[in-house]
C-alpha cells in the first residue's frame, strides 16, 4: 500500500472531534499505542530508508515495514509524506520479537501515543498526543491526515478549518526534533 500523510501540528483535540464528526466521520479507534523500532547492528534499515516497526494497539498487535519515497526522485511526493507501506497482524509479540532478534535485529528506539481515529470514506484521520517518558507532554496534539491525494488531504485541511496551521511531512523522529523532545533510544 502507498501511504500518503500530512501532519498537523498545534491542533485543539476537542475541535477536530466536533468538526470530524459533524461529516459523519466515524470513530474506529481509541486508546494508547505502544510503537517499538527495530534494525540491524549495523543500521540497515534506516540507511536504506525503511523501517521495521512492531505496534500494540490496544488488543492488536502489528508489524510494520515502511520504505520512504524519495522526494528528490518523485517530484510529486514533495509536501506530503509518502512511503510504501506493508502491515500484519500477529498474535504473539514476544515470540515475535524473539525470533527478530535471532536474525540479529534489535530494539533502537520507541515511542507511546494516545490516538484517536476516525475514517470518512477513504480518509483516515488520526489525533495523535504524544506520552512522554518524563510525563511531559511537550509536543502539542496534532492531526495526521491519510488519503490517496495530496489533493484530496489539501481538501480536508480546508474543510476542516487548518490552513492556518502548521503541515508537516516529517516522521515521528523528526517531530520530536521540531519540538526539542528527545526520543527514546535504545542502546
Amino acid at each position: 500500500m502507498l501511504e500518503k500523510e500530512i501532519k498537523v501540528l498545534e491542533i485543539n483535540i476537542d475541535e477536530i472531534k466536533v468538526k470530524l464528526e459533524s461529516f459523519w466521520a466515524k470513530k474506529s479507534f481509541e486508546w494508547f499505542i505502544h510503537d517499538i523500532y527495530y534494525d540491524f547492528p549495523w543500521d540497515k534499515m534506516d540507511t536504506e530508508k525503511r523501517i521495521f516497526r512492531v505496534r500494540k494497539k490496544w488488543e492488536t498487535h502489528l508489524y510494520t515495514i515502511k520504505r520512504k519515497r524519495d522526494t528528490k526522485v518523485e517530484w510529486w511526493v514533495k509536501w506530503i509524506k509518502v512511503a510504501d507501506e506493508w502491515e500484519r497482524q500477529i498474535t504473539d509479540v514476544d515470540s515475535f520479537t524473539k525470533v527478530l532478534e535471532k536474525y540479529w535485529m534489535k530494539k533502537v528506539r520507541e515511542k507511546k501515543k494516545h490516538r484517536i481515529s476516525y475514517s470518512l470514506d477513504d480518509i483516515e484521520f488520526d489525533i495523535d498526543d504524544y506520552y512522554l517518558w518524563d510525563d511531559k507532554n511537550t509536543i502539542p496534539p496534532l492531526l495526521e491526515i491519510e488519503a490517496h491525494s495530496k489533493k484530496d488531504i489539501n481538501i480536508w485541511i480546508k474543510k476542516l478549518w487548518l490552513e492556518n496551521h502548521i503541515t508537516k511531512s516529517f516522521g515521528s523522529r523528526k517531530l520530536f526534533e521540531y519540538y526539542w523532545v528527545e526520543y527514546s533510544y535504545i542502546t
